[in-house]
């Protein structure tokens, strides 16, 4: 089936919690089919960012989203890593069983291959018994993904989806999130290597309490390398 990713616009988005201003009037339109980088300095407000796009933070401005007619407008969300109690009695079949749930119980047999397939390209399969609380940043990372991926979504909006994650899992990721963004699917990205940025994403949007810069990966990254430093951003794995 073919993805049919939609257009992302966000205009004059405000940010304020307890007073503090997080974003001031961002303004960008995100075409679909685009794989965005989101960079910036820690506390610049790049999570705040997307958990406004999921409806997360209460804002002022507007985020629309402009779907295609054939589109099943499905979003895949990946949040940022969180620490899960290690007693939790939830295993990862549970989780991923628990993601489906939104589904009528006639279907549980398309959901439990659909579960499979996505474990299959994350290679987790032998994560089934295994509580969420025991496993590794890096194994709950491509948990999170595959959560995010088994509804067939046509965007995927991720916040530092390699956090925690090995060499080998940076790989396995990036080759997966690949393959959506080739198959016509939208990836918007918080991610902190300039390196992973600049080789898989065609757009970037610089963030530090407003949008510094944003535009095709070549145009933003000629302008800003001069003045990397004060963007913390990492050159290499």
């Amino acid at each position: 089936m073919t993805i049919q990713s939609p257009i992302v616009c966000v205009s004059d988005l405000n940010v304020s919690i307890n007073n503090n201003l997080l974003l001031n009037d961002v303004n960008l339109s995100v075409p679909a089919g685009i794989w965005l980088g989101v960079v910036g300095p820690n506390g610049g407000g790049k999570s705040t960012l997307i958990k406004a796009l999921m409806g997360q933070v209460p804002h002022r401005g507007q985020i629309a989203l402009e779907w295609p007619e054939q589109s099943t407008r499905r979003i895949g969300y990946l949040p940022q890593i969180a620490i899960i109690e290690p007693s939790l009695p939830i295993t990862v079949s549970d989780y991923l069983t628990m993601v489906c749930d939104t589904r009528p119980v006639w279907f549980r047999h398309k959901q439990k291959q659909a579960i499979r397939n996505a474990m299959t390209r994350l290679q987790i399969e032998t994560f089934n018994n295994k509580r969420l609380g025991t496993l590794s940043a890096g194994e709950r990372q491509r948990v999170l993904l595959c959560a995010a991926l088994i509804n067939q979504p046509d965007i995927l909006v991720l916040d530092e989806p390699l956090a925690g994650v090995d060499k080998e899992g940076h790989a396995l990721i990036l080759n997966v999130l690949s393959e959506f963004h080739q198959a016509g699917g939208s990836v918007i990205m918080v991610e902190h290597h300039w390196h992973v940025v600049e080789q898989y994403c065609q757009f970037v949007a610089v963030i530090d309490g407003q949008l510094v810069d944003y535009g095709p990966i070549e145009h933003v990254f000629g302008r800003l390398k001069p003045n990397i430093a004060p963007f913390e951003l990492a050159t290499s794995a």
